[in-house]
């Protein structure tokens, strides 16, 4: 999809059958790409479908050709679904030691602080992170609260927004904002809503002309009442006042996205709006294969070979990947 001069590319998504949000921006200046990642879970106490990893392999696929187009590679925040890891995982990342340096070799790279507003398990990350990158990429720079020009394209990042809400274990996620010309997209990954209202502030002083936000995560037993009512609350403020709002991620591991979005799509229809998946986005009908993975294993139900895979112990499929 364009927005004016702005092109932006859906890459991966709950949507699009894995967990990501990548995203590749481009404006006639610089070519951006946005939390190079895709990666699989447990759920259901099943392992992912062998669907699921295809959808893996083939989002990995995109994500590398869209590595080598981009100026920038660009860290919201150190999950391994938005950040590759540096080790070998068969099992949830088709991960490799090597794979993160080949991909960001000669990047400038533009990352969440790893200093301060983090927690613990992402400051390990970010230190190991940094560790392996700093000797093959071009840059690497701490982006808090800064903002970057690359001839008219302006690139600003908020300072840390809660992954969630206010207070959060998960830590903090950056939103970052892309402007030509007058045109912005904004992205804004693990806000989940957003649930927190400063976030919601924050996304509506920056006036984007499109935002793509990772919505709540309702499938979750501990997202108390208030919070999915303050995701309701900000999601139907925002499909109100933005042209085209893309929401995916989080929400999108339950079969039931649908119907809690549903007030907020009619919102965006009565404003005129356009309220989206990333699946959407990239002209593609919505597959949320997580959510869908009981009826999968019921309805394509995987080979012998495959359910011997899933019956290995784990340190046995991390290292080896599934037969498919």
């Amino acid at each position: 999809m364009n927005i004016d001069e702005i092109e932006v590319s859906p890459l991966a998504a709950e949507s699009l059958g894995v967990r990501s949000l990548c995203t590749l921006v481009r404006t006639p200046d610089v070519c951006i790409l946005f939390d190079p990642s895709a990666a699989l879970a447990k759920r259901y106490s099943l392992e992912p479908h062998p669907s699921e990893y295809l959808a893996l392999q083939s989002s990995l696929e995109r994500i590398r050709a869209a590595a080598e187009l981009a100026d920038i590679i660009s860290i919201s925040h150190y999950h391994y679904d938005h950040i590759r890891p540096g080790f070998t995982n068969s099992l949830y990342n088709f991960s490799t030691q090597d794979e993160r340096k080949q991909t960001l070799e000669g990047k400038v790279v533009f990352a969440k602080d790893n200093r301060e507003n983090i927690n613990s398990s992402q400051r390990r990350r970010a230190f190991f992170f940094q560790k392996d990158i700093k000797s093959v990429v071009k840059e690497i720079h701490w982006v808090d609260g800064r903002q970057f020009m690359f001839g008219e394209t302006k690139i600003t990042y908020s300072n840390a927004l809660p992954h969630g809400p206010v207070g959060s274990t998960l830590g903090y996620v950056l939103a970052t904002t892309v402007e030509y010309r007058g045109a912005r997209v904004l992205f804004a990954p693990d806000v989940q809503g957003p649930i927190a209202r400063d976030t919601l502030s924050y996304i509506l002083s920056q006036d984007p002309s499109a935002a793509i936000l990772g919505g709540p995560p309702i499938y979750l037993s501990n997202l108390s009442k208030d919070q999915l009512q303050s995701a309701l609350y900000c999601l139907s403020n925002l499909a109100a006042s933005l042209s085209i709002l893309i929401v995916d991620h989080h929400i999108m591991r339950d079969l039931k996205w649908n119907d809690w979005m549903r007030p907020i799509l009619s919102v965006a229809k009565e404003s005129g709006n356009r309220t989206i998946s990333m699946a959407a986005l990239a002209g593609q009908g919505n597959r949320c294969l997580e959510a869908q993975r009981p009826e999968l294993y019921r309805t394509d139900p995987p080979s012998d070979e495959f359910l011997r895979w899933t019956q290995a112990s784990e340190e046995y499929k991390i290292q080896n990947m599934p037969p498919l």
